[in-house]
This record gives C-alpha cells, structure tokens and sequence, in this order.
C-alpha cells in the first residue's frame, strides 16, 4: 500500500502526516523506507515528489510492501493518474483565508523579513490564494472529495475525523485510548517540541528557531490581518477569479519558476 497525505501548502498536510504516522505507530503497520532516488532531500517527509511518482508507481512493490509520503501534488498530469486500490490518497482542505494568513507568517519566519500582510498579499499572497484554489478544484476533480478532510473538522471533532482517517488504510478498531495518544503526540506543542530536540524531520534547518515555522493553527485567525478590500479580493479569486494579467504574474512566480528551478 501507498499512502499518500496531499494537501495545498499551509492546509494542514503536516498534520494530517504525523497522524498517519502516529496511527502506523500504534497499530505496529510495517512502512518501508522509500528509496532516495524519489526524493529531492532526504530529511524531509516528502518521500516521493511530484516528477517522479510515475516512476515509483511502475517500479516499486507497494502491493506487499507498505510506503508513506506527505505530498503537495498540484498538476492535473500527476492527479488525472489510474490509481489502483492499494494507493490511498489523503487530501486535507483549510480556511484558504487562514492558509494565507498561515503562509504570510511562514514567509516572515523563514526569510525573517519585517514585512505587513498588506504588503504580502498584494506581491505574493493573492497569486498564493490563487494556486490553493486551483490546487483544491484539481483534486477534487481528478480523484472526488470521498478522502478530502477539512482541517476544521480536525480542530473541532478530531476523533471522529481521525477515526474516518483511519478507515481509509484499513484500520478500524481504534480505542479511545489510542485516539488519545495521537492527539497529545499530533498536538502543535508536541510537533513543536520534536522540532527544537531534532527528533523531528518537518522543515530540517540548522536554525534553532525552525519550531516556529509550526504557528498556532487557529480557526478563523485571517479575521485579525484581512481589509474589506482584501476580503473581497480573495473571495473572488476563491470563486475562480483572476485577471489574466493576474494569471500571468501567478505563471511567473509559481510555475514557471517550479519547473525551471525544479521546486517540488
């Protein structure tokens, strides 16, 4: 089996990764490490990237042997793909209002930039906004909304969301106290705490303060940094809307520079 936990940057596909890890952990579920050649860094939890899961598909034995990866799989090429029964793709959906908001402070963190979300949705967080909404439709198009989790749901019924979770690559007798466990150890201040002790492989850096590339994933935070104006725009640009100027300028700063840069 392939499990693959795919999510749009900022939705909540490190979270929905470490609890799949956390339900292998528990129900003692052999996963086999992915060769290296499928990978772009090998501390990171992105096993197999985009350009090369056909060639894993074609060459790897995952009907006996079982393999995870946390995926941000966005073109139609990778997600219109016959999967088979035994390749299990989780997706995780956000607030893309809160993902932008989530996004603006990982840019912050990382790049330490003094910067204001005005400033940021206008140069980089409005075409953001555009490439979650295309990376959504795409896959609910492409492989239905049957595995779609929402990170709200996670937030207020997270039980009953993992046990769902769970279903998925077939386990289903989980206890309460096995609810329990994954809870504390998927908690933000557990992924955090694995981060500053180096047990952790999310965001790997040299830098001391990479635990707070891990924000406090609130529900509805965007109400504190949106404008009217910005408000407005995104709604739009959620329905499908941008301007083929927009359109272009979103070509430039993410796609192309993916595809030349090889960014996966």
């Amino acid at each position: 089996m392939l499990i693959i936990c795919n999510g749009a940057f900022k939705s909540g596909s490190s979270w929905l990764h470490a609890i799949v890890v956390e339900l292998i952990a528990i129900k003692k579920i052999n996963i086999f490490k992915v060769p290296i050649k499928y990978t772009n860094d090998i501390n990171s939890p992105t096993t197999i990237i985009e350009s090369r899961l056909i060639q894993f598909i074609e060459n790897e034995d995952f009907a006996l042997k079982n393999y995870l990866t946390k995926s941000h799989f966005l073109y139609d090429d990778t997600l219109k793909i016959n999967f088979t029964d035994n390749i299990k793709i989780l997706s995780i959906e956000r607030d893309i209002r809160d993902a932008i908001v989530s996004h603006f402070f990982h840019i912050k963190n990382k790049y330490r930039l003094n910067l204001s979300f005005s400033v940021y949705y206008f140069l980089l967080g409005r075409y953001k906004s555009y490439e979650i909404m295309l990376f959504n439709l795409r896959c609910k198009k492409n492989i239905g909304d049957s595995n779609f989790f929402y990170f709200s749901d996670l937030k207020n019924n997270f039980e009953d969301t993992v046990t769902e979770i769970a279903l998925v690559i077939g386990i289903n007798n989980l206890s309460i106290r096995e609810l329990t466990v994954i809870k504390e150890k998927t908690s933000l201040l557990s992924l955090r705490e694995d981060l500053k002790s180096g047990n952790s492989k999310y965001y790997p850096s040299r830098r001391d303060d990479n635990w707070r590339l891990f924000r406090e994933g609130k529900i509805g935070g965007w109400r504190y940094y949106f404008s009217k104006y910005q408000l407005k725009d995104i709604n739009k640009i959620e329905k499908g809307y941008l301007s083929v100027f927009g359109k272009l300028i979103y070509l430039f700063l993410f796609s192309f520079r993916r595809r030349i840069f090889k960014i996966e």
